[in-house]
């Protein structure tokens, strides 16, 4: 795969719906022209630069208003049925919540059987339980794990489901920092070895200097963002453009932000 793109924006144009006060919808993206590459990719920038929309735009949840986007060779504006849409990406939405009967054990096997693996080797689920640290949360509901543990059982079954790419808006905030990079360390490793791209967010500059190939860099402003390789992007140069804020600060900034979504759960 090096050298090919397994998405590709362009010239796509994409707004919200106006609230009930404007008169105009303010466009998210007004020309945007991007290509993004297999391995692990990460998004990164200040909050309402377009990092969750592209993602979401990127797997087929949205569709552009203009232009085109294209996930693994599909038109996303033709990935009309869900399940052809889902075996193209699974997707990690921030603060995913769920209620179930049954035992995370028995979704886990549910998932993993009907999911789109070419091929089924087991041996995933046992792999995942362990790296994830999910032993002690196999009897439980979902709804009885605590956030922790909800966000490392989603992961799961996001590589589970067997979809072509992964995409993930901001999905390990809630996890200790040693799971944050066990979990990393998989999802690169799984992408590098089934050729399966994973796009994420993350408002921790540090994991993903450590643990992406490329990194997007989005802006406030309309330029396009800033896509290549970890140590091309993560410059102190490009950093203090992109945040508006001196590099040194940013770790603090950061903790502050993770604080908040800890809360806001």
């Amino acid at each position: 795969m090096q050298g090919e793109s397994a998405v590709r924006f362009e010239s796509v144009g994409f707004s919200y719906e106006a609230f009930d006060d404007e008169e105009v919808p303010t466009p998210v993206f007004s020309d945007l022209d991007l290509e993004l590459p297999y391995g692990m990719v990460s998004f990164v920038g200040q909050n309402a630069t377009g990092k969750s929309t592209a993602l979401l735009l990127a797997s087929g949840r949205l569709r552009p208003d203009s232009g085109v986007v294209t996930l693994l060779g599909r038109d996303t504006s033709e990935l009309d049925d869900e399940e052809e849409r889902n075996s193209l990406a699974s997707f990690v939405y921030q603060n995913m919540e769920f209620e179930t009967e049954f035992p995370v054990v028995d979704l886990f096997a549910h998932v993993f059987e009907n999911g789109f693996h070419e091929q089924k080797d087991a041996a995933i689920v046992e792999e995942l339980i362990a790296v994830l640290e999910l032993s002690d949360a196999l009897g439980s509901r979902l709804q009885d794990l605590s956030k922790g543990e909800m966000q490392r059982s989603i992961l799961a079954f996001s590589l589970l489901y067997g979809s072509g790419a992964v995409m993930m808006d901001e999905p390990i905030f809630a996890l200790e920092d040693y799971q944050k990079q066990r979990a990393l360390e998989y999802l690169k490793d799984f992408s590098h070895r089934t050729a399966t791209p994973v796009y994420f967010s993350l408002h921790e500059l540090d994991l993903s200097r450590l643990y992406s190939d490329h990194v997007v860099m989005f802006y406030r402003d309309e330029r396009n963002p800033w896509i290549g390789p970890v140590d091309e992007v993560l410059t102190r140069g490009l950093i203090e453009d992109a945040f508006e804020y001196p590099a040194a600060m940013l770790h603090q900034r950061e903790s502050l932000y993770r604080k908040h979504l800890l809360k806001s759960t």
